[in-house]
């Protein structure tokens, strides 16, 4: 049978062919959707959304999160394989269940999907905040210490820093008043027992002043606060070198003088401390600094760019930084995970290797990020950023104090009770503590099997 179709038909049938050719041969614009703390960290990133996308056609998607949020939401995303995430920005605590579980990219398998010279990059990284928040068991699954290596790079290096409201310590009617009382000039603490005295002395209640403001909340806060102190005694809570790192047999060190002596020293703040301590989270410490009543506080590195701009570019210039009293500064911060399940890995380590240039970094610090590269600090540009220098020497000086093995919610949820109790006067410093030990000494194999 011959059959012919009119032209009108044929030119139509040709224009649908050339249009589903179009379609199938254009390519779809890609976007990355990214998992993160709502920290200085994650909102110094989102500077970049608009021109990524302009210059890669990569649409980047910030999900920014509460802490106790976005560990929740990573860990269900990855446990559940919905592959809602292609990059989360998470701490060094999901380290082990992240590898051991298979559920991101390791550094040399996305070396091997996107190859590049990453030498310069890794040599100007902070070599001991890598070493804890990026770097795991080669072979998760049968750990050893002889084979151990970098597994991710860091999105930040976090601590804790001294902030002091500039105003009170230059007053010169309480400058002198200071010294009149404890004979010496009122100065920025460098060590416990100066902090203790400033504090003391600041506690003003005629004028509605307090010395300090600490994090006694759940979530890690009270937790991390604590361990900084305990390490500036010369203690840790258990006996290793690297957070992550850790066996069922491992020793917990919770029963030691140095707790004992940083618990009661911790307790001697209560007289002067301001807010309600056991809901004071980094925000609400934030919150309560802002008010200008406080003379001092143990703040997050990443939470400082709050305190110093309001969010539509205006500086706060009422407060200074300084390295924590004691000598030591906490190593904190984490790594870019990519997902397994992302349908865009390659372009997910390609935003990473972007955000981790020198000048982007830069660029990054002075909208709150606290930044791995070393020499991203010497800058001109970041000269001008208040926390800066701080955060340099406290980063140079940090050690492991943080436990981030797969028992490490433990830890943290078990002395975070026990300090509570302490300081709520339910039971007595040694008390407390040796409820602690028992209790992680007793649960702890748990997680290793």
């Amino acid at each position: 049978m011959n059959m012919h179709l009119p032209k009108h038909t044929l030119k139509f049938a040709a224009a649908m062919a050339v249009a589903f050719l179009a379609a199938c041969t254009e390519p779809t614009e890609k976007k990355l959707t990214i998992l993160g703390e709502n920290s200085g960290s994650l909102q110094a990133m989102q500077v970049f959304t608009d021109e990524y996308h302009k210059a890669t056609g990569v649409k980047l998607d910030f999900k920014p999160n509460s802490f106790e949020d976005a560990f929740t939401k990573s860990n269900q995303d990855f446990a559940n394989g919905t592959g809602l995430y292609d990059l989360v920005l998470q701490y060094n605590f999901s380290l082990s269940s992240f590898f051991k579980n298979d559920y991101v990219y390791t550094l040399d398998e996305l070396k091997k999907m996107s190859p590049g010279d990453d030498a310069a990059l890794e040599a100007d990284l902070f070599p001991n905040i890598w070493k804890e928040v990026g770097y795991y068991y080669k072979d998760p699954k049968n750990p050893s210490d002889e084979a151990i290596g970098a597994m991710a790079y860091p999105f930040a290096a976090n601590t804790m820093l001294l902030t002091y409201n500039k105003e009170l310590f230059a007053d010169a009617a309480q400058r002198a008043a200071y010294q009149a009382k404890y004979n010496e000039e009122l100065a920025v603490p460098q060590d416990l027992e100066h902090f203790r005295r400033v504090a003391e002395f600041f506690t003003q209640p005629d004028k509605g002043l307090s010395g300090v403001c600490l994090q006694g909340s759940t979530g890690g806060w009270l937790y991390y606060e604590w361990c900084g102190i305990f390490q500036s005694f010369g203690g840790k809570v258990m006996d290793k070198g690297q957070g992550w790192k850790g066996s069922p047999s491992t020793r917990v060190m919770l029963d030691s003088p140095e707790a004992v002596t940083a618990t009661e020293f911790y307790l001697s703040l209560k007289p002067f401390n301001a807010g309600n301590f056991t809901t004071t989270d980094g925000v609400e410490q934030r919150n309560v600094l802002k008010k200008g009543k406080v003379a001092m506080a143990l703040v997050w590195s990443d939470y400082v760019q709050g305190l110093i701009e309001d969010g539509a570019g205006n500086r706060d210039e009422r407060f200074g930084f300084a390295p924590t009293p004691g000598g030591h500064s906490m190593i904190a911060g984490g790594s870019f995970y990519i997902n397994k399940k992302s349908k865009s890995p390659k372009e997910a380590f390609d935003l990473v290797r972007f955000l981790l240039r020198k000048e982007n970094q830069v660029r990054m610090i002075q909208h709150g990020l606290c930044s791995p590269i070393r020499s991203a600090y010497d800058a001109p540009e970041v000269q001008n950023v208040p926390f800066a220098a701080a955060l340099k020497v406290s980063l140079e000086r940090a050690d492991y104090m943080l436990e981030a093995g797969p028992d490490a919610d433990l830890v943290s949820t078990s002395l975070t009770t026990a300090l509570q109790r302490i300081w709520n006067g339910e039971a007595t410093v040694a008390d407390g503590l040796r409820a602690a030990q028992e209790q992680i000494e007793k649960e702890r194999g748990a997680f290793y099997e």
